[in-house]
């Protein structure tokens, strides 16, 4: 990330002897010094100018890669790259004016991302992946971790739903009332007969993403509008799962053995609903949390 217009506004202050002070914004160093460890992610600072002030901002981050009086932005970000053995496609890069352009458009060519704060010169908003809420110097950097942290958590669901899927339809699982797939994840083996529809739940959960894979049987499915639901006030903690009075009907699903659904949070829906006779249904429920 670059520093002036960045992490701080931009502002220098000067005195008879340079530079006397640069100010930062106490979420941004939290993100760094708390947020960016955990998500695997080294900072690292390029800045063209020399700063004391800097240099002790970044040791209270525990930011060891600071580069300054740097001239050419673009030869240190190779280095550091190579330094890591890493790829331009894993780094994000935060900039907010014109010394940031070339480093930023070659890490958009090689598909890495890149951010600014909601300040930077339009040249710089127009190439970039997300502009921050904030401005720089007032948590820009905090709103450009916060995205990073979103969109990582949202691949790892991803991947997780691919793990699950794959498991569930290669038949990676011990066909008993619960157990652990091969990636860890928990699941139940239900066995029920359907049902009339106006015998069954409208339900939604909070917290996780259901994956339901039908072993045996036949069931129709149903979806309803967010928008259009009316609360019973009931909440099953343990289970996460809430039950609604009403909803509009958005579509029906027809799942035979191998259908595999995935429930978002939030999705209201209907399960067991039967379709023409009751029918007995084995179904395998996985749940990953989010």
């Amino acid at each position: 990330m670059d520093v002036d217009g960045t992490l701080t506004n931009g502002k220098i202050y000067m005195g008879q002897e340079g530079e006397i002070a640069k100010a930062f914004d106490v979420k941004d160093g939290c993100g760094i010094s708390l947020i960016l460890p955990k998500m695997g992610i080294t900072p690292v600072i390029i800045t063209a100018r020399c700063s004391l002030a800097l240099q002790k901002r970044c040791i209270e981050l525990g930011i060891e890669e600071l580069y300054q009086n740097v001239s050419n932005k673009l030869e240190v970000l190779y280095e550091i790259v190579g330094k890591y053995d890493e790829e331009l496609s894993s780094v994000a890069y935060v900039g907010d004016d014109i010394p940031d352009m070339l480093c930023m458009l070659e890490i958009k060519k090689n598909d890495g991302l890149v951010l600014c704060p909601s300040d930077a010169i339009p040249e710089i908003k127009a190439i970039a992946d997300f502009v921050a809420g904030s401005k720089a110097g007032e948590g820009a950097v905090r709103d450009c971790i916060t995205y990073l942290s979103e969109k990582q958590i949202t691949i790892d669901v991803c991947k997780k739903i691919d793990s699950v899927v794959s498991a569930l339809i290669t038949g990676q699982y011990e066909d008993k009332p619960e157990g652990f797939l091969p990636d860890g994840t928990p699941f139940t083996i239900q066995e029920y007969y359907t049902r009339d529809v106006e015998d069954c739940n409208i339900q939604t959960h909070r917290c996780h993403i259901e994956i339901q894979y039908l072993i045996e049987g036949l069931e129709k499915q149903f979806l309803y509008s967010a928008h259009s639901l009316i609360s019973s006030g009931i909440y099953h903690e343990e289970d996460d799962c809430e039950i609604w009075e009403y909803g509009s009907l958005a579509s029906v699903s027809i799942f035979t053995a191998g259908s595999i659904a995935i429930i978002n949070p939030n999705q209201a829906h209907k399960d067991a609903v039967m379709f023409e006779r009751p029918c007995k249904v084995k179904k395998i429920v996985c749940r990953i949390m989010v």
